[in-house]
């Protein structure tokens, strides 16, 4: 599959998606006119990655086996995407959870023709904190294989992510200018596979900024 025409189909339609999911944003966040002026100056130079998920049930057999089995086993641990956006396929047997404020985890059940739309950690960043980056993991309920489908649209690697002042407004600004590549690095290395190890965000990287 990987470098498919299907695929590279798939990755087409999902970054002119993507710009017209941050065009509507932006013109949420700061207006029409402002928001079409960041999408060219801010965003026009994003690239877009697809990532195949297999989700193995190995974990449940093994604790049918041990008699210790719970309702759900976790497949993928919590953690945020460190893109601008993502946007996934999921398998029909369902299993994504996302985290209220409030801790608590709801599930994101599958609903035909639909796809999800995931804030990731850069578009938190450069929206001065307006926009949240969503804790989320996948549980497993059945004992099958499940597979989902993430493409992840991000800054390139060399962009400073800083937000706008037409965005901070008259609230604190809250994240240091960084690099993207650097951000990603940081997050590569503190994890480590990790995917649980969610203290290792934007926050912790650039956050409590002193008003600049």
């Amino acid at each position: 599959l990987l470098g498919s025409p299907e695929l590279d189909e798939y990755g087409n339609m999902m970054t002119k998606l993507s710009k017209e999911i941050v065009k509507a944003v932006l013109k949420s966040l700061v207006g029409e006119d402002l928001g079409n002026r960041f999408v060219e100056s801010e965003f026009r130079n994003c690239h877009g990655y697809l990532r195949i998920g297999n989700y193995s049930p190995l974990n449940i057999m093994k604790e049918e086996e041990d008699d210790q089995q719970d309702d759900e086993v976790e497949g993928l641990g919590m953690h945020t995407d460190m893109s601008c956006l993502t946007i996934v396929y999921q398998h029909e047997i369902g299993g994504l959870q996302v985290r209220s404020k409030e801790g608590k985890w709801m599930d994101i059940s599958p609903c035909e023709d639909t796809l999800v739309v995931n804030v990731g950690d850069l578009m938190q960043a450069w929206s001065n904190g307006k926009l949240r980056s969503s804790e989320h993991r996948v549980v497993l309920k059945r004992n099958v294989n499940r597979f989902s489908l993430a493409f992840f649209w991000c800054f390139e690697d060399e962009k400073v992510i800083f937000a706008p002042n037409e965005v901070v407004g008259d609230h604190s600004r809250i994240y240091k200018p960084f690099v993207c590549a650097d951000y990603l690095k940081f997050r590569l290395i503190s994890e480590k596979g990790k995917f649980e190890r969610v203290g290792f965000t934007v926050k912790d990287f650039a956050g409590n900024c002193d008003t600049l």
